[in-house]
């Protein structure tokens, strides 16, 4: 059964305002690119989700050269697209958490290789897991939410988070800092101080 998720408690640079910049970008495409839909010149359901699916890799790619962390990998497919948060591969697709399409469940050569490169560098094992984005829609092909989902290579999920949508630098909880021990405060003895109190009167 699947369970609710906090990836960056097990994938550290999965970081909530990171997730959310990204599923920012997706929505945003999405949103954007829909009211281009013509169906009375010939559009149908097969183009909009082709331009939708290349405008978002277009969005992606874009942000890649804003965000260091984020990072396009090399595919040999051209339709394939693959991107790492930090070192984390991820993949998106629209549809059901649950019901993942066939292709997406699949481990691309680019993938593998980043996935090996987390167990070198960071000692994290993703194993038999896939960190999936899913964009769920609504009346008009709408994004309603987009969920990182954690799924087994079969397509069942293990995991998900539904990303928040406009998450601003600061607002995600910051590690808290090692308390400091401060010496005791030198505080003037009660007299002295009268007695410069009242030179300063004096000299006024």
């Amino acid at each position: 059964m699947d369970e609710e998720l906090k990836p960056w408690l097990k994938y550290s640079a999965l970081t909530e305002e990171r997730l959310s910049i990204l599923a920012n970008v997706i929505r945003n495409t999405r949103d954007q690119t829909i009211p281009l839909h013509d169906a009375a010149a010939g559009d149908n359901e097969w183009s909009l989700g082709c331009r939708i699916y290349a405008r978002t890799c277009h969005a992606l790619r874009s942000a890649a050269e804003t965000y260091e962390w984020l990072t396009i990998l090399p595919e040999k497919e051209a339709l394939r697209f693959t991107f790492a948060v930090g070192m984390v591969p991820l993949k998106f697709y629209r549809g059901d958490v649950g019901d993942p399409p066939e292709h997406c469940c699949i481990v691309s050569e680019a993938e593998a290789y980043s996935r090996q490169l987390l167990l070198d560098l960071e000692g994290i094992e993703i194993e038999d897991r896939l960190l999936r984005l899913v964009v769920e829609t609504g009346i008009g092909g709408f994004a309603l939410n987009v969920t990182l989902v954690e799924m087994e290579k079969t397509g069942s999920p293990t995991g998900k988070y539904t990303i928040p949508f406009n998450m601003e630098a600061g607002q995600a909880i910051p590690l808290q800092p090692k308390p400091v021990d401060l010496p005791p405060m030198q505080l003037e003895p009660q007299e002295v101080a009268k007695e410069v109190k009242l030179d300063q009167e004096k000299k006024a």
